[in-house]
């Protein structure tokens, strides 16, 4: 069917396991590692950069091996080229905003958004020959995805404020002794 992406590996199977699997391990590096993220250092920012780098490359083997990377852009190079540095940057600044969000907050919703965008990310960059490009769709939805994160962090920080003003002095089940 036109404009329907296919899938790189032959199967939607294997793409949504390895997509999983990534999202998998990237929520437990942020999880493992969590007081590195504790605060904007050199080894955050690696961290951050080796999960965008990642992403990006995964986009631009699919094309390549595939022989579909001059389908997935077919403006003037240096747009391609300010496309694909977008996507790194977002791709970083996502994981390092979660990251942080709970490093320094613990904020747990956060990391579920980390792993459903790590996997929608991977799925449709294992896809190709779609009618719109998945980097570019990542560069234009990217702003939505991080301002639900942010909702999502806000919405919890203030479940958690009220739980815990709500648990300190309201708790009526215990019996005086």
């Amino acid at each position: 069917m036109p404009g329907t992406p296919d899938p790189v590996l032959g199967s939607q199977f294997v793409t949504h396991a390895i997509a999983v699997a990534v999202s998998l391990v990237s929520v437990a590096t942020v999880v493992l590692l969590r007081e590195r993220f504790e605060h904007v250092n050199g080894r955050s920012l690696a961290l951050g950069a080796l999960y965008g780098s990642t992403a990006i490359a995964v986009w631009y083997l699919a094309r390549v091996v595939t022989d579909a990377l001059a389908d997935s852009f077919s403006g003037p190079l240096g747009a391609t080229i300010g496309v694909v540095a977008l996507g790194f940057v977002l791709l970083v600044a996502l994981f390092l905003g979660v990251a942080r969000l709970y490093a320094t907050r613990g904020l747990i919703v956060p990391l579920l958004a980390l792993f459903a965008i790590t996997e929608l990310v991977w799925w449709s960059f294992l896809h190709v020959r779609a009618e719109t490009d998945a980097l570019g769709m990542f560069v234009m939805l990217a702003p939505f995805f991080a301002a639900g994160v942010l909702v999502l962090a806000a919405l919890e920080y203030i479940a958690r404020r009220l739980w815990k003003r709500l648990g300190r002095g309201g708790d009526s089940s215990r019996s005086p002794t």
